[in-house]
């Protein structure tokens, strides 16, 4: 009996410590429950609350009006006004279905083809919070008509925007530029847009060339800067400003536009000319330069285009079209900018380079004369050498180097040529290629570093140049440089054929370095940066200096045997140029030249050549012009020439160029 009572006392006990248990474990999990909601609100609260803002919160910038862009003399060639845009906010756009409703009945009401507006975005970057223009530049009758039926077009609003305008017209489209958005590939390849504060955003506008590109950074200004503040659907419900806008510097050039335009008319009257002859003639590029100061003072393209119709960028339709290229002229297209990228060979203006590098190296003297027969062979004396033939077949005797520039004779610089080839020295040592370290001296063979985006660097033939060829065309049945280096490379190279490819820009260069004794230019396009304050006022500038990239050591009278040559190429009965420079008052305005006719295989394919500089013994001015495919230099190329120093000196002239007579190559 005493054991049944003992174990139901014993039951209870065990009963009552099951229920205590209980309790500890719900008081326990109550205690732990509350300091959690302890922590998450009053704890953790602030930290949440950052969370949220950060995902309902977002900075939006706002271009502010870019910097102007001023020619030499101050005139305003680029500047901006207000437009007016059509927007949609980004959650229709990423909407196919409402996206499709809403730019239907836009195009209806303002009578403008769909395909644009999906262009216009397709051309865009976007960031995620800010409205997408669909046009741009909308008068202000057709936004009316989009605001008294606001109820139809959700979503749609009108911002005012800054546009280029260009009050000088459609002059130096390539060398000013044009904006549009930042693309995908500007913002994660671009190196020129990568490292700038204000860092760049989806949807900014940004130079996409020239001037624009370039200076991108000093142009752009201080954006203006919210706070907007988006809900659960992703739409704007307010804005906030954080920061005032400030307008960009202002960027002066070294280019006078009155000469620029007379720069383009001239060459355009020079290339129908040439049509009219009975050349193609379907492109062109003039450069002019100031010799001793390195600063660009025009520089005119063929075919080009007017900079109005980009003032909100191209379109994609826009930028194919003007793009365009056959396979004839693989370069003929009205964005290519010909002074700074087209590469030809040079021809016989080149021999202003090979007689300074032969007289530098030694292998000549300003005294040096030569033969100049029909032809000549190298090596000499061997049966099994090369012939190469001068652009006649008369035989013009011995000469020195001004007769040798006044009449163009090849076979004089393929001895030049073939002399520095064969011959090396204790300065040089052996195997060193010494005309090719003087002509990259005078700025062949690589970019020169203009300010301007797509220049191009030519070519400059050499034993390394030589070997890569080789090892590109191998695969094919006759492969470049095949038997190595050759001597009749440099032969060649000396009368501005082979291989030897430069641009007029380079030309313009070493036409400088010449009229200069010696200064070879960095050089560049923009003057000077300018800042102002709210009223326009400038407050300081900062200069954007030409540099010095190398000197060519020349002897006083090695320069003054070519410049005289190349002051004969102008004057007399024999000289290259004689014809275009006919009457032209050459003792009152003395100028120097020289001729060169690219062959291509055909006479009506001939790339025509004209570099000059003057007034010989104060030269303020280096005028070179490239003509695709439009025969003879002195026939072609030096009217063009002519008409731009006539206007340079103010000297009573005919409105269209006149083809000049000239046989030389």
């Amino acid at each position: 009996m005493v054991m049944g009572g003992t174990g139901a006392g014993g039951g209870i006990d065990r009963t009552k410590l099951r229920v205590a248990a209980l309790f500890v474990l719900i008081v326990a999990a109550f205690t732990t429950l509350f300091s959690r909601l302890y922590f998450l609100q009053v704890l953790a609260s602030n930290e949440f609350t950052i969370a949220g803002e950060e995902n309902r919160v977002r900075v939006i910038e706002s271009e502010p009006p870019r910097g102007r862009i001023l020619d030499a003399k101050g005139k305003v060639l680029v500047s901006n006004r207000r437009s007016l845009a059509l927007t949609v906010e980004r959650h229709i756009i990423d909407d196919p279905a409402r996206r499709r409703t809403v730019l239907d009945r836009l195009a209806a009401t303002l009578d403008v083809p769909l395909k644009r507006l999906y262009e216009n975005i397709e051309d865009a970057t976007f960031s995620p919070y800010k409205p997408v223009a669909v046009l741009i530049d909308v008068p202000e009758k057709e936004v009316y008509r989009v605001r008294e039926l606001r109820d139809e077009f959700p979503g749609v609003d009108v911002e005012r925007r800054w546009v280029r305008q260009y009050p000088e017209g459609n002059s130096a489209p390539h060398v000013l530029g044009y904006v549009n958005e930042i693309s995908k590939y500007d913002l994660e390849e671009d190196e020129h847009f990568k490292g700038v504060k204000p860092r760049y955003e989806p949807g900014d506008i940004v130079g996409k060339s020239g001037i624009e590109y370039q200076y991108d950074r000093y142009l752009r200004g201080q954006p203006r800067v919210e706070k907007v503040i988006v809900n659960s659907m992703g739409e704007v419900v307010a804005r906030h400003k954080v920061q005032d806008e400030s307008p960009g510097r202002d960027v002066k050039l070294g280019v006078d536009i009155e000469l620029q335009k007379l720069t383009e008319r001239a060459l355009k009257s020079g290339l129908r000319a040439s049509q009219g002859a009975g050349y193609k003639s379907p492109a062109g590029g003039v450069i002019v330069m100031d010799p001793y100061s390195g600063y660009v003072r025009a520089a005119a393209t063929f075919p080009t285009y007017d900079p109005r119709i980009a003032i909100d960028g191209f379109s994609i339709k826009e930028f194919r079209k003007l793009g365009s290229r056959t396979k004839k002229n693989f370069d003929d297209d009205a964005l290519f900018f010909r002074p700074i990228a087209a590469q030809r060979n040079p021809a016989s203006t080149f021999k202003i380079v090979t007689g300074g590098a032969a007289l530098w190296s030694g292998v000549a003297t300003p005294y040096t004369t030569l033969g100049c027969p029909a032809s000549i062979v190298y090596p000499p004396n061997d049966p099994g050498g090369e012939e190469f033939n001068n652009y006649t077949t008369a035989d013009f005797g011995t000469m020195g180097y001004p007769r040798s520039l006044e009449v163009s004779c090849d076979t004089f610089y393929y001895e030049l040529g073939w002399r520095m080839e064969r011959s090396f020295g204790p300065v040089f040592g052996d195997g060193t290629e010494r005309f090719q370290k003087y002509a990259r001296r005078a700025g062949m063979g690589h970019p020169t570093g203009i300010d301007l985006p797509g220049e191009k660097g030519g070519i400059l033939p050499d034993q390394k140049w030589c070997r890569r060829q080789f090892q590109a065309t191998k695969h094919l049945q006759r492969p470049t440089c095949e038997r190595g280096w050759l001597p009749g490379y440099s032969v060649n190279m000396a009368i501005g054929q082979g291989d030897m490819i430069v641009t007029p820009l380079q030309m313009a260069v070493t036409t400088s370095a010449i009229a200069n004794r010696g200064f070879v230019w960095k050089p560049r396009v923009a003057r000077e940066l300018l800042t102002q304050d709210v009223s326009g006022k400038n407050l300081f500038s900062k200069q954007v200096k030409p540099r010095v990239g190398a000197r060519l050591e020349l002897s006083p009278e090695g320069y003054g045997v070519i410049e005289e040559g190349m002051e004969l190429v102008l004057r007399t009965g024999e000289g290259t140029a004689r014809a275009a420079f006919s009457g032209f008052p050459l003792d009152e305005y003395p100028l120097a030249g020289k001729t060169g006719t690219s062959e291509l295989g055909e006479t009506n394919l001939q790339d025509a050549w004209f570099v000059s500089y003057g007034p010989v013994g104060d030269p303020r001015y280096v005028v070179v012009v490239y003509m695709e495919k439009s025969g003879h230099g002195g026939e072609s190329a030096a009217p063009v020439a002519r008409e731009i120093w006539e206007g340079i000196f103010n000297i009573d002239k005919e409105t269209s160029v006149r083809l000049g007579e000239d046989d030389s190559g």
